[in-house]
């Protein structure tokens, strides 16, 4: 019978990119797999792994979208946002969800609830 070994330390091979961008952007996840954070808005290292930590969420949205088939996870295009199969216009930096344009990254979508719940 066989086991699995499991290293003792956790592999993390997301590239995290630091590049300006908009002042009320901490940062964003890229389908890619890519991190970039906006050094300007970060105070402290805390405030920098908090915000990786964030992004990693969407990473591994984008992951469990793909390997579903598009059943679960989070999925973006230029004028959509997928969520668990279900799709949500987007325009201008904002997102139609239940009826209301709210602004990209507003806390109360579900997919974001998720990423600032496995902040650190």
């Amino acid at each position: 019978m066989a086991f699995k070994l499991r290293p003792p330390y956790i592999i993390n091979n997301t590239p995290v990119y630091r590049v300006p961008d908009d002042e009320n952007v901490n940062g964003r996840a890229n389908k890619n797999g890519t991190i970039v954070i906006n050094p300007d808005n970060m105070d402290s290292p805390a405030q920098e792994a908090n915000t990786i930590s964030h992004e990693m969420t969407h990473v591994k949205q984008f992951k469990d979208f793909e390997q579903s088939g598009g059943k679960k996870g989070l999925d973006y295009e230029d004028d959509h946002i997928t969520w668990n199969g279900k799709k949500y216009p987007r325009k201008n930096g904002k997102i139609k969800y239940k009826g209301k344009w709210r602004p990209e990254g507003w806390p109360e979508f579900p997919w974001e609830q998720e990423a600032y719940r496995n902040e650190t």
